[in-house]
């Protein structure tokens, strides 16, 4: 009766889509690992330095601050879904699956080359939202 019941009120289509929204950010935030990786071994066989690569991760990929942040909105975004009527998970379920989330926004402010707004809408408002359909519902 219960599987009726998100039929009818569109559950199953929530779940459909925060399934499908979780493997997009996986595998999208692996190939962002993995493509900084094989610049940072091209960097180091160079001859860079460990302070080198840092900077080029923080200004030329992603910011570990710009991540948390991304992260951290998606858990307000999990706990407001929760507080409209959805399921919040627990934090140590969340993070894992907003941290990839967090990793591509990171990634599109340190690229994204428009004003503020832009990089705030990037790194609040669509994980925010993102992160109350992966995790909250």
């Amino acid at each position: 009766m219960a599987y009726d019941y998100r039929w009818e009120t569109g559950g199953v289509r929530v779940v459909v889509v925060a399934t499908v929204l979780r493997w997009i950010f996986l595998v999208t935030g692996v190939g962002i690992l993995a493509a900084f990786l094989v610049t940072a071994v091209r960097a180091r066989h160079a001859g860079a330095g460990f302070g080198e690569l840092v900077d080029v991760l923080e200004n030329r990929w992603f910011a570990t601050d710009q991540v948390f942040l991304a992260v951290l909105a998606g858990l307000a975004g999990s706990w407001a879904a929760e507080w409209a009527g959805g399921a919040r998970g627990a934090v140590a379920e969340s993070v894992p699956t907003l941290a990839p989330l967090g990793i591509v926004a990171a990634f599109v402010v340190s690229r994204a080359a428009g004003p503020f707004r832009v990089k705030l809408l990037s790194l609040v408002a669509a994980p925010l939202l993102l992160g109350g359909v992966m995790t909250g519902w």
